[in-house]
């Protein structure tokens, strides 16, 4: 077997917390705020505008815990703060000493939440939100990841994503374990089977010209990857000097059949109706990366909730 392909690692990339775009995030919030205070402002206090709250006269200093009730993987800590900012101009004050991606314990103690009692309840919807949304992702992640490990095959997530929220589930299934293929379609160069149908090009020399064409034309030197099909594919693909090719919808013994063909000199993706029960079966065959969007679209939400101390 030849050593690993020269792209591998490049393809081992992981959304942090400090690459996310804080502007984008702060736009997001204000869409919540519209959400649960309406859009007519007026220079009020946006805790007035809660008339339960205001109803039930609660202007007192509190105290509060964010609690999980049951077992978890973290995510979406510092974006609290960001709440917070936005809803109250951080007039709560939040505290936890775990961090994005840590195993948290039923019954355990997320964070605390400190200030009137009357900011805290504005904020405890919006915050519950993401964080049992991001945190289902990433557990559901892990649960993924977990199942495949063992065969050095890595989980890669796909632009199956909630519109708008795109970065921040991205950023969950990392925090879970995952890697992030592109971002968009500004980031990666992926030709699949419809460009291939609409360009009239599917085998032979015809296949491997018409990628050719495409490497040579690579000025910004991003990866490069193309979807097949078939076997009878493959060569022509890795003639092209592609870095990366995608198995859509191939069996476990058809990528294995693959994987002995191409002997690492590209990258290879397994992807197509692969599921949490399927996926030990595809990993057995030991492509490099096996790719689901099942952690984000298909994750439920876990269960955390907030407690009056």
């Amino acid at each position: 077997m030849n050593p690993d392909p020269t792209a591998l690692n490049n393809f081992k990339n992981r959304i942090s917390w400090d690459s996310l775009d804080k502007t984008l995030l702060t736009k997001h919030l204000q869409i919540c705020i519209e959400e649960d205070l309406g859009k007519n402002f007026d220079g009020q206090r946006l805790s007035d505008l809660d008339i339960t709250t205001k109803s039930c006269q609660l202007l007192g200093e509190g105290s509060a815990e964010l609690v999980a009730r049951e077992q978890m993987i973290i995510c979406g800590l510092p974006l609290v703060p960001l709440i917070i900012k936005e809803f109250t101009d951080d007039k709560v004050i939040f505290h936890t000493s775990f961090q994005d991606g840590q195993l948290i314990e039923p019954n355990q103690t997320i964070g605390k939440l400190a200030g009137p009692e009357n900011e805290i309840l504005i904020i405890e919807r919006c915050a519950l939100n993401f964080l049992q949304r991001l945190s289902g992702i990433a557990t559901k992640a892990n649960e993924f990841v977990s199942k495949i490990e063992d065969f050095g095959v890595s989980l890669l997530d796909t632009r199956k994503t909630t519109p708008g929220l795109r970065l921040l589930e991205k950023y969950a299934s990392a925090c879970g374990g995952c890697y992030n293929h592109r971002i968009g379609l500004f980031d990666r160069i992926l030709i699949k089977d419809n460009h291939l149908a609409a360009s009239g090009v599917s085998e032979g020399y015809g296949l491997e010209k018409f990628l050719c064409d495409i490497v040579d034309k690579n000025e910004g030197n991003v990866l490069i990857e193309v979807e097949v099909d078939k076997i009878s594919q493959i060569s022509p693909a890795i003639e092209s000097g592609v870095d990366a090719i995608l198995l859509d919808n191939f069996t476990p013994a058809e990528i294995d059949q693959a994987v002995k063909e191409v002997q690492n000199k590209v990258v290879i993706e397994a992807s197509g109706g692969i599921t949490e029960e399927s996926i030990f079966e595809f990993a057995k065959a030991r492509p490099h990366f096996i790719s689901t969007g099942a952690p984000i679209h298909s994750s439920r939400w876990v269960d955390i909730g907030l407690d009056w101390k």
